[in-house]
């Protein structure tokens, strides 16, 4: 008998699982309970360089046929305006690894204290000057090879649905409303319309309440508000102005109680203020990114509260939990989509060679590791952001704790910007030396017997 998974929860979560599961495991038979009723998430998305590779290999998605109906904008990086610096581009490309030393006698990065390249020459290579401002480059011949994407919410989670079903995976539109619990976890789910669904394995992919992980098997979460101290949100956007050329790069911007995102679509601009509810209320966030963005509507802005945090254990018994049903931390390095990608990649995996006690134990072991190499890397966004003199900020950057990360900064603070491997950098795999090293040269980090004018 063929393998019954049921995948609850319809979002980009739980579909990349779906799907990513059918690919993999293709004689599982890959069901997913979604409602309609419960609508898509009206917000931009931004990925990593990796992602389009896991889209276009892993789950088979075409590329010219997913950029033609999905739309995406291409991502070379994050450019910050963070720091001393007017601003720094953190790019996917690497800079650091590879090199050559710039002049002799110098440590790596030595440069980088008053240049930095960064997207802005990956861009000149990249953008012809005939280019029309609103041309896609996303489906042009010559991407770079480090290009991410970005993505309105809308149409991909639209399009993943058809393709998913291309793959012979099925879709059911219904709502859960009870679980029957059973010897391995759970043993059915209920639907409104009545019908019991059985499965071997379920996939929770049903957002931040955990329908089956957290409140059906009681599986807890763990906050991650020692570390990272925004918990709310205010989102927005505008239509893009004709003939106004599309950035190639997400922005994220310092606020006074946290930092602003700003993502670049064909036809609109999504902007969206993560801060700290205990430093700035909802009306004062509102007021300041209006003060920071007059093409907003301030009646289209909307609040979203949220905590960073991870559950304890992302696979118990039959139950595997897939996105925000697994953990969710603020996007300020766009983690959310690969995320996703890795771990529905490596629960299929899982799956097709067979699951035991020791496979679900390295998973859960895995996944809680990549938990805390994201959070101790946007910790370290946190340290050092000297930008402004706020309360936040002056907090951030004496109390932000960066975790396994501190022995790496205690080593660049001691001996400059090198390239080294050791048990404080880990390799969980998300970021490495490049990314560390981008971040802590863009903010101008000092190290003894380094004077920075």
């Amino acid at each position: 008998m063929k393998q019954r998974i049921v995948v609850v929860g319809g979002g980009t979560a739980g579909l990349i699982a779906a799907i990513s599961l059918r690919r993999v495991v293709p004689d599982a038979t890959v069901t997913v309970i979604r409602s309609r009723a419960m609508g898509h998430v009206m917000v931009g998305e931004g990925t990593f360089a990796a992602t389009p590779n896991h889209l276009h290999e892993v789950l088979g998605i075409p590329r010219r046929d997913f950029c033609a109906l999905v739309d995406p904008t291409w991502k070379l990086g994050v450019r910050f305006l963070w720091g001393p610096r007017p601003y720094f581009d953190y790019p996917f490309a690497e800079k650091f690894d590879n090199q050559i030393l710039p002049r002799p006698g110098e440590p790596w990065g030595y440069y980088c204290l008053d240049d930095w390249p960064g997207i802005s020459s990956v861009c000149r290579d990249a953008l012809r000057d005939d280019d029309p401002p609103h041309a896609n480059p996303a489906v042009s011949a010559g991407l770079p090879a480090a290009t991410g994407y970005h993505i309105e919410n809308h149409p991909f989670v639209e399009y993943l649905e058809r393709h998913l079903e291309q793959q012979g995976g099925i879709l059911v539109d219904a709502k859960v409303v009870a679980a029957v619990r059973g010897e391995q976890g759970i043993a059915s789910l209920r639907l409104d319309s009545g019908q019991d669904v059985e499965a071997e394995l379920f996939v929770d992919a049903s957002g931040f309440s955990g329908l089956l992980i957290h409140q059906q098997l009681g599986e807890p979460w763990v906050s991650l508000r020692d570390h990272l101290f925004c918990d709310r949100a205010i989102v927005g956007g505008w239509e893009r102005p004709e003939g106004e050329r599309i950035a190639p790069y997400t922005t994220a911007e310092t606020m006074e109680a946290g930092w602003c995102w700003r993502i670049e679509h064909q036809r609109v601009i999504n902007r969206g203020y993560v801060y700290s509810s205990a430093h700035k209320g909802d009306d004062e966030a509102a007021a300041e990114m209006l003060r920071a963005n007059p093409r907003l509507d301030e009646s289209m802005l909307r609040a979203v509260p949220f905590e960073s945090r991870y559950i304890r254990r992302a696979w118990v018994g039959n139950v595997v939990a897939m996105g925000n049903a697994c953990g969710f931390v603020e996007p300020l390095e766009a983690t959310n989509i690969q995320v996703i990608c890795g771990h529905a990649l490596r629960m299929a995996q899982v799956v097709a060679a067979g699951v035991d006690a020791r496979a679900i134990e390295e998973f859960n072991r895995w996944v809680v590791g990549q938990w805390e190499e994201i959070r101790d890397f946007l910790a370290l966004h946190y340290r050092f952001n000297t930008r402004l003199s706020t309360r936040f900020w002056e907090m951030a950057t004496r109390e932000t704790p960066l975790g396994n990360l501190q022995g790496y900064v205690d080593r660049y603070r001691a001996q400059g910007p090198s390239l080294w491997v050791d048990e404080a950098t880990g390799t969980v795999g998300m970021f490495g030396h490049d990314s560390y090293l981008a971040m802590l040269l863009g903010m101008r980090v000092p190290w003894d017997r380094c004077e920075i004018q």
